[in-house]
């Protein structure tokens, strides 16, 4: 199940607390004796300044609402706030926008946004194998997360993917990834487009005796694809993945014995 002590880690990581840092860095520059004297004309916001303030509350709150999980909606903060810094900053004085602007870039690279690099546990299926093993035990709930290695979305969700597999699989509730860049008749059969304009990668679907009982992103009457944004959390709420866990723990498999298959890799990471 989640980890709390994680997710404060998470929170306390240096790249978000400096990521916030530089979000207030315009305000505490402004404030700031003696530092303010020396690099302005007063200490104190402007009229204007703080109607900016004011309207960059507005877009965060309007962007953020959507953000299931308490970091994205940080860093989603930050980013809009970095850029009202350095437009504050370069209206001041050109020197401090670009300096401020190469600190912001230098963060970036030195550090970036930490992903998930703990163990796995994820079913890697080739080719028509996925649909043997949907049918082969029906007691089994599958999560399979349907991607392409070309797709920059898929590579991001990726982490993501493998943490839920650590956290809630269970003998009865399994996760599977298949590529279908490289098996396009496999994601043809559950509708998941594989081309290069795909809107749908990647998908990921719940299998519950067998058959598909959910999936994001989900295709609408229309036929067209209603966007998803993968997140830890917005994948817990939205799966409901706490309630099929619970559900599998207490109907665990009787002398249930994994099938072997040469077509079927299983593939865990320890830390």
């Amino acid at each position: 199940m989640p980890n709390i002590v994680a997710d404060i880690k998470d929170v306390l990581s240096l790249h978000v607390v400096t990521n916030v840092l530089l979000s207030v860095t315009y305000y505490l520059l402004k404030v700031y004796r003696p530092v303010c004297e020396y690099l302005f004309d007063d200490c104190f916001l402007e009229l204007k300044e703080w109607e900016w303030l004011t309207f960059l509350g507005c877009i965060i709150v309007i962007k953020g609402r959507r953000k299931a999980a308490f970091l994205d909606y940080v860093a989603t903060a930050c980013m809009f706030a970095k850029f009202l810094n350095g437009f504050m900053l370069f209206r001041t004085s050109p020197i401090y926008g670009l300096a401020y602007f190469l600190v912001v870039l230098l963060h970036t690279i030195v550090l970036p946004k930490p992903v998930y690099q703990g163990p796995e546990s994820i079913t890697y299926f080739r080719g028509p194998h996925l649909q043997d093993e949907l049918e082969r035990d029906k007691r089994i709930t599958w999560i399979v997360a349907f991607y392409a290695a070309w797709s920059p979305q898929s590579v991001t969700f990726a982490p993501v993917f493998s943490e839920i597999s650590s956290l809630y699989r269970l003998d009865n509730l399994q996760f599977g990834k298949i590529d279908v860049s490289r098996y396009p008749d496999v994601g043809k059969m559950f509708n998941v487009d594989s081309s290069s304009w795909s809107k749908q990668l990647p998908t990921v679907i719940v299998f519950e005796n067998g058959k598909e009982t959910n999936r994001k992103p989900f295709i609408s009457p229309k036929g067209t694809v209603v966007r998803y944004k993968f997140s830890k959390d917005g994948m817990i709420a939205d799966f409901d993945l706490n309630n099929i866990y619970q559900r599998c723990k207490q109907n665990p498999l009787k002398g249930h014995k994994e099938k072997k298959d040469t077509d079927v890799t299983t593939e865990k990471k320890e830390n």
